[in-house]
């Protein structure tokens, strides 16, 4: 099966739902995602498609970092669980960093798997300085690029319970 990757669009949101329930195994990942465009926090999403269907979706969304739009959260990020580890992730989040890179972001966080987001350059450590409702080794960051905040308190759109 060939796969395609373009921008989601607002139509697109039920099926993003579908992958989103089907590989989280529930519907809180759906949740979140459909409340990011509602509420206009979306700042990046992408889909990757097969034949007709969406098989993959990724997200991004602005994060506050001392009251200033400084930095970007990543997810929910999710692939059919019948094309899982075929690189249909992989691909979603080189896409989306690159388009971030090149639209002047320098500073992205994810709350993920400690194993698998560090192969994209994602590090706890990066991560460490800054204050967020959550912590330890699941919480990462990378700086794409110079001028980033060094430290500071993120605050997450309200689609997160904030």
């Amino acid at each position: 099966m060939d796969i395609w990757f373009r921008p989601s669009r607002p139509e697109y949101l039920d099926a993003i739902a579908a992958v989103n329930e089907a590989a989280f195994g529930g519907p809180e990942e759906a949740r979140i995602t459909r409340a990011l465009h509602a509420d206009g926090d979306s700042l990046l999403s992408l889909v990757a498609t097969g034949n007709i269907e969406i098989v993959g979706h990724i997200e991004f969304f602005r994060i506050w970092i001392d009251g200033a739009p400084a930095g970007v959260g990543l997810g929910p990020m999710s692939v059919l669980p019948e094309l899982q580890k075929t690189g249909v992730g992989a691909k979603l989040i080189r896409l989306g960093m690159a388009a971030l890179e090149g639209a002047g972001e320098t500073l992205v966080f994810v709350l993920g798997h400690d194993t698998y987001y560090p192969k994209f350059g994602f590090s706890e450590a990066a991560a460490k300085p800054f204050t967020a409702p959550w912590s330890g080794p699941h919480f990462m960051a990378l700086r794409l690029g110079q001028g980033a905040p060094e430290a500071g308190t993120l605050t997450y759109p309200k689609a997160f319970g904030g």
